[in-house]
């Protein structure tokens, strides 16, 4: 049995779009908390002092993750290449790693 497919509403795409764009700051502080509920068990955020109760974008993570280069997060990447599968920059496990 075929399934229906919805057909394409261009106006509902513009008004979807209109009201992420209206709402730009709440969309991403939003979104930076999901990012930090679904990664707090990751060791870095947790030796930043998160301890996976810090998601408030504003209070903690900007007071408390450093803007950072690869060089500074290369033992923990290095953990990871070295097939480290604990939760070291997400909260889930890197299953590959592409270098290049």
């Amino acid at each position: 049995m075929l399934e229906k497919v919805e057909t394409f509403d261009m106006n509902r795409v513009i008004d979807e779009f209109d009201e992420m764009t209206r709402n730009a700051h709440q969309v991403q502080k939003q979104t930076l908390k999901e990012i930090l509920l679904k990664n707090q068990s990751a060791i870095y955020l947790q030796n930043c002092g998160l301890n996976g109760n810090a998601t408030d974008p504003e209070e903690a993570f900007k007071s408390m993750v450093p803007l950072v280069t690869d060089v500074e997060l290369e033992p923990y990447i290095k953990r990871m290449v070295d097939g480290d599968t604990s939760p070291i920059l997400t909260g889930h496990p890197v299953p590959a790693i592409s270098l290049r």
